[in-house]
């Protein structure tokens, strides 16, 4: 299903989990060929909102029945997301009905969303955490209000107002946005809940996002998720920020925390360690292909996060690092290995890490950088689907490596 912030959209979606079957979320902007590559992998059996050749139309949607594989799906399996945002990576998260359901109870819980309150669904519905908005909201029967309108439209504010939003989700670039406007100038007065995942926001704009929801006796979360989490792990509650401002917060209810020790990776702080999560939210699995969805749950309720971090006071997790190779800009999780595959067929060799809210690549350039930078934007916002600005092109004259041979990433951070 490829699913646009839209009430017709959502009915299908609700109607094909309520009728028992298995759906993949994506992005409607993935390019005719990743589309294309995608369902020749995964042979659906239909196809709602294809780029090409439709069968027929519902309720004003239109969709594309094809002959399938044959395979069965597991009866457990409900949704399937991508693991790479808006990437169209073949790789995606196989989750539950019981996972969306119980990460949903959790997050309504945590929130407090009310049953008379709007929820404002402008996040993409194909990224976990746009759908988690759409379904902690409904499993409270809240209402959601559908906009795929963006923060520079005028009507977006307009419409927030009208339609009384009371929880205004956001990644940082959102939050950013919102402090160099003036968090004074928004107008909407029943605004009672914002928060905020999709990426590490500085410490600066979660302060004055706090404050000025405290000014108006309103509350502020920051929180932390994974897709394979359904997506939520954690949450900060608005009473124990001033207490624990570098945090991402305690467990969501019925889950639990751990840090480990992988045996291949040393830490200058005793505390620091994988975060392993446990909780019914864990996906089922992986999956790369269709054979894959026949699989159940090998998770078994954990999941190695893959993030570095430690457990403060009162349980409240600190993230300090990654151990895998994956950005998030703008909310979106990207695979810095696709990212520097891409920069290298180009240049030859490339290395690309995370700095900011920006990707860095550093290519070995000797010829026409100018125009090599302009080829490599242009392939890079066409096969990502990130805004431009989030990509920075460095040229060096080699790439560091270890003694193993190795990239030396640590190298590359410290590099002006």
């Amino acid at each position: 299903h490829y699913i646009s912030n839209d009430p017709d959209h959502v009915a299908a979606f609700l109607g094909i989990l309520r009728a028992g079957h298995a759906v993949a979320l994506l992005d409607p902007m993935l390019s005719a060929d990743r589309k294309q590559a995608l369902e020749g992998n995964y042979r659906p059996e239909v196809v709602i909102n294809p780029a090409f050749a439709p069968t027929g139309q519902i309720a004003g949607l239109d969709y594309r029945v094809s002959p399938g594989s044959g395979e069965t799906l597991h009866p457990s399996l409900a949704v399937l997301l991508s693991t790479s945002g808006s990437t169209g990576s073949p790789k995606f998260v196989r989750l539950s009905l019981g996972n969306l359901t119980s990460n949903a109870e959790a997050i309504a819980e945590v929130l407090d969303i009310r049953q008379d309150e709007v929820g404002l669904g402008h996040l993409p519905l194909h990224y976990s955490y746009g759908l988690s908005v759409l379904t902690s909201h409904l499993i409270k029967g809240a209402p959601v209000f559908l906009t795929a309108k963006g923060m520079m439209d005028r009507d977006f504010w307009i419409d927030l107002k009208t339609m009384a939003v009371a929880h205004f989700p956001g990644v940082p670039f959102h939050y950013q946005t919102l402090r160099r406007l003036g968090l004074h100038r928004l107008d909407c007065p029943t605004l009672r809940v914002m928060t905020q995942a999709g990426g590490a926001l500085d410490r600066a704009t979660r302060q004055a996002c706090h404050d000025f929801m405290s000014a108006r006796s309103g509350r502020f979360h920051v929180m932390y998720g994974q897709t394979e989490a359904s997506p939520r792990i954690t949450t900060l509650s608005h009473e124990d920020f001033h207490l624990h401002p570098e945090t991402v917060g305690t467990a969501l209810p019925g889950g639990s925390l751990e840090i480990v020790k992988p045996q291949d990776r040393s830490f200058s702080d005793p505390d620091e360690g994988e975060v392993v999560y446990r909780g019914p939210n864990v996906m089922l699995g992986y999956a790369d292909c269709r054979a894959d969805l026949a699989l159940g749950d090998v998770q078994n309720g954990e999941l190695l996060t893959g993030d570095i971090g430690k457990l403060e006071a009162g349980g409240q997790l600190r993230l300090t690092g990654r151990s895998k190779r994956f950005a998030k800009i703008a909310g979106l999780r990207v695979n810095l290995d696709d990212i520097e595959q891409v920069a290298a067929n180009l240049s030859g060799e490339a290395a690309s890490i995370q700095k900011g809210d920006q990707i860095w690549i550093f290519v070995v350039c000797p010829t026409d950088v100018g125009t090599m930078r302009q080829a490599l934007i242009e392939l890079l916002v066409q096969r990502f689907t990130i805004p431009r600005v989030a990509f920075r092109v460095q040229p060096v004259d080699s790439i560091p490596r270890t003694e193993r041979g190795k990239t030396d990433y640590a190298t590359l951070e410290r590099l002006p």
